[in-house]
């Protein structure tokens, strides 16, 4: 699949834009032509829109033609808003325009958009030229998670042809960090609790063929992604030598335990360069396998689109 390769066998939890389509019916009920899926060609860009979007709080997540699909979200502890702009680039009106956003089971959703947007069994909503349909999705985080909600954009273009794109919104782990700052002793302590199969993951990534050589400027470049991009606190004087990026988050849930206090997940991260090699060792470690699975997958995209 195109995804595994840039996302170290990780591709569809984070990304699957190529989900078989839906065939298009008449109204006999016989198959029609099936809908033009996504093209080959855009992937490549989308994947990168997508993993951009993980840490960043706006920007374009899908464009071709026809269409632009905007993204901006805020989260605050456990919840978040997300707005989505779907914009019309063609010369005439997108048609039964509609929008399926899946159930997610860590996930409280609430939504609301444009009218008939989300009009499963009715006509959609028309889109006219160089207009917008909005959505705004309110939701929060109940459990752990390691892939990103699904979202299904359908219309029918002015000729009839139906287009059915499959993307996921980038609603990721790392969103709902808050993050925690450590003296050495604290983290080290908790670095070493956290030892063991099922609460540590870990990778090495290759830096892109076309980085710079790993110095002490791009290791600056590596901290502010697990600061700003992933959210977690940066562990002064934690680090051995200057190839090293530790930090530490906790992961909020609006769900509650026994007592009615909301459970949250301590996350630690650990980035450590090998110059010689172009290479970096992201290790996670928390007390639940999903979360230190997510916080890797995030850290090794960002880190390779440093």
């Amino acid at each position: 699949a195109e995804q595994e390769e840039d996302m170290n066998g990780e591709g569809p939890h984070v990304v699957d834009q190529e989900a078989a389509p839906r065939e298009a019916y008449n109204e006999e009920g016989a198959s029609a032509v099936p809908p033009v899926g996504i093209p080959k060609e855009v992937i490549p860009a989308m994947r990168k829109a997508f993993s951009n979007l993980c840490t960043s709080p706006s920007g374009v997540l899908f464009e071709n033609a026809l269409l632009q699909v905007g993204v901006k979200h805020e989260y605050v502890g456990a919840q978040g808003r997300i707005s989505v702009f779907f914009g019309n680039l063609s010369s005439s009106p997108l048609n039964s325009f509609k929008v399926n956003i899946d159930e997610c089971e860590h996930l409280r959703m609430q939504k609301q958009g444009t009218d008939g947007l989300f009009d499963e069994d009715g006509p959609g909503c028309t889109v006219a030229v160089r207009t917008q349909a909005k959505l705004l999705l309110m939701v929060e985080v109940t459990a752990p998670f390691d892939d990103a909600p699904a979202m299904r954009i359908s219309f029918e273009t002015d000729d009839g042809v139906r287009h059915d794109y499959p993307l996921r919104l980038p609603i990721v782990a790392t969103c709902f960090m808050e993050p925690v700052t450590l003296e050495p002793g604290a983290f080290m302590q908790r670095w070493k609790s956290l030892e063991g199969q099922d609460r540590e993951c870990q990778e090495v990534v290759k830096a892109p063929p076309n980085a710079p050589k790993i110095d002490e400027e791009y290791m600056e470049r590596i901290s502010k992604i697990i600061t700003d991009g992933l959210k977690f606190g940066r562990c002064p004087g934690c680090d051995p030598t200057p190839w090293t990026v530790s930090g530490a988050a906790t992961f909020r849930t609006g769900a509650k335990d026994l007592n009615g206090n909301n459970i949250n997940v301590g996350c630690l991260v650990r980035v450590e360069a090998n110059p010689q090699a172009g290479a970096f060792r992201v290790t996670t470690r928390t007390l639940h396998p999903l979360c230190s699975k997510a916080v890797k997958n995030v850290a090794l995209v960002s880190i390779k689109l440093a």
